[in-house]
């Protein structure tokens, strides 16, 4: 014989299940992925670098940055980040660089406007070292003028075209 349970339990009971729930899946489900294309005079970029800077600040300090290479269609795609599902939605600076050739003693760990702005002599090229084939501009969170803003979910056809300043 099953063993009847109170009415007055199963509500509350059902209504913390459902709050239980509805938490986890706020907090699981607000990220964001996002893809889209690099071209730059009308073609393609196969190997750039590609960053998601936030525009926030948590604490008195930049948030997190996110990146991508793009594919031989110039494609790229930022989905997860460590152990999370996607990135934080928000407002983002994008940076692009594309180096070609080796990088100067001391290079390692530095972030693409440093080695942009440590290797160029004012006119974008790079003494004895990696040379952006891309626009300087691009290059540092600073100097961009490219902007994303993703949405929680997928943010497709974020796609951005490089061009040279006059």
């Amino acid at each position: 014989m099953a063993r009847m349970v109170p009415r007055t339990f199963l509500a509350p009971a059902a209504g913390l299940v459902f709050a239980a729930l509805a938490g986890c899946s706020a907090k699981g489900g607000d990220y964001a992925t996002v893809s889209g294309v690099i071209t730059f005079n009308n073609a393609p970029v196969e190997g750039a670098k590609v960053v998601f800077h936030s525009t926030a600040e948590i604490d008195g300090k930049a948030a997190a940055s996110f990146g991508s290479l793009t594919d031989s269609s110039g494609k790229y795609v930022i989905a997860a980040s460590g152990k999370n599902p996607g990135i934080p939605p928000g407002v983002y600076k994008v940076t692009v660089t594309k180096y070609e050739g080796k990088g100067p003693v001391g290079a390692e760990g530095m972030d693409a406007g440093q080695l942009d702005a440590q290797l160029s002599d004012g006119g974008g090229v790079a003494k004895g070292g990696p040379v952006n084939l891309l626009p300087r501009e691009y290059s540092t969170p600073a100097t961009t003028k490219l902007t994303a803003t993703v949405d929680v979910g997928k943010n497709e056809n974020v796609n951005f075209t490089l061009k040279r300043s006059k």
